[in-house]
């Protein structure tokens, strides 16, 4: 071997990885080589037992904490250079053009209002509020029940319109049925015996049912009494999966309006629509054929609430000739069974009592 190629193997003799003949040749030229000797004597060996040696094991804990913090560090930074990406996708896209198309998320609001008023008869609502998540928007209704001048709260119901379909939180269906009424038929009894000194509201059913313009006029026939609620027939005897009673209707106790509006950047934009504040039956009825319109317009929250929109239109095409079916009373006792002699219904049905605000007004009104 020249002196050239020695030199390049003296780095493999250090660590002694050379074959045995390379080695011998190696070891050969070193016994009369000083300048080889030279370098070889400057090149101390490495092995990996003296580079372990090194380290004792506090140190190579300590070392094995800064890689996992550091690590840690990163995926959450990721996390949030994340999460604020798809903030920002969401409020530039998703909200407004997917969420909101159409004032899709405001007409959300519109129904999830409307369809706890017009499916509980009594229902009133008293506030609502919404948010904007990052693929949904959420609705939530504060529900109460007129008895005299107070409200009974009935707790919230809340509504999620998101990328693939309109519903509740959980994804079901829409409305609640809080309204129970096991005792139909004898609620003018149970009036009688509880006595004065008392409010109560009350719910009555017309078989046959009444002209708007025939029952408007029992209303104002002199009872101190508040109709709170007014329904009208929209379906058969076996109801329908918008109407299961057979009956669709609107609050009539004047009850603050609700002004659903799409705040700056909740949803990307939209329109702003009063909801009504019906005071007669008449304008129940506008009310009533209002929202199930609404609903017409827009398909997909019908699907959310499990019905289609031919149950929509033929609820619709009944109103056109609207009968009343049904009433909501609220006010003292001895005046509601007063308006109950004067309107005759074939059924009544008792939904509350409250023994301490009996000398209020109904519905906060004036005497």
């Amino acid at each position: 071997m020249t002196h050239d190629e020695i030199q390049d193997l003296l780095e493999g003799y250090v660590d002694e990885t050379l074959d045995r003949e390379t080695r011998r040749q190696v070891e050969a030229h070193l016994a009369g080589c000083e300048e080889c000797r030279t370098i070889l004597e400057g090149v101390p060996p490495v092995g990996l037992g003296d580079v372990v040696a090194t380290w004792d094991e506090r140190g190579m804990r300590r070392a094995f904490r800064r890689s996992m913090l550091r690590v840690a560090a990163d995926a959450l930074l990721l996390l949030f250079v994340g999460w604020l990406v798809a903030w920002i996708l969401s409020l530039l896209i998703l909200q407004p053009f997917i969420l909101n198309r159409g004032d899709r998320a405001v007409a959300a609001t519109i129904a999830t209002v409307d369809a706890a008023i017009m499916l509980n008869p009594g229902v009133t609502v008293e506030g609502y509020s919404y948010r904007s998540g990052l693929a949904a928007r959420f609705t939530e209704v504060d529900l109460a029940l007129p008895v005299g001048s107070a409200m009974k709260s009935l707790g919230t119901i809340d509504s999620r319109v998101g990328v693939f379909g309109f519903g509740d939180a959980e994804g079901g269906r829409l409305f609640p049925y809080l309204y129970d009424a096991p005792d139909r038929g004898g609620g003018g009894e149970r009036l009688e015996a509880v006595g004065a000194g008392t409010v109560a509201t009350v719910d009555l059913w017309f078989e046959p049912t009444l002209d708007p313009a025939a029952a408007q006029a029992i209303v104002d026939s002199g009872a101190d009494v508040d109709v709170v609620w007014a329904g009208f027939e929209v379906a058969g005897t076996e109801g329908s999966d918008l109407a299961p009673s057979g009956v669709l209707g609107y609050g009539t106790c004047g009850s603050f309006p609700i002004t659903v509006s799409d705040a700056a950047g909740s949803s990307g934009g939209g329109s702003g629509t009063a909801l009504g504040d019906p005071a007669s039956i008449a304008d129940a009825l506008d009310e009533t054929r209002r929202a199930i319109g609404s609903l017409v317009e827009h398909p997909d929250l019908l699907t959310g609430m499990g019905a289609s929109v031919d149950d929509a239109s033929a609820s619709l095409a009944r109103l056109e000739r609207p009968q009343v079916a049904e009433l909501v009373v609220t006010g003292p006792t001895p005046e509601v069974l007063r308006f109950i002699d004067e309107a005759e219904p074939d059924a009544v049905s008792v939904i509350e009592f409250d023994f301490i605000n009996w000398s209020q007004p109904p519905c906060g009104g004036e005497r």
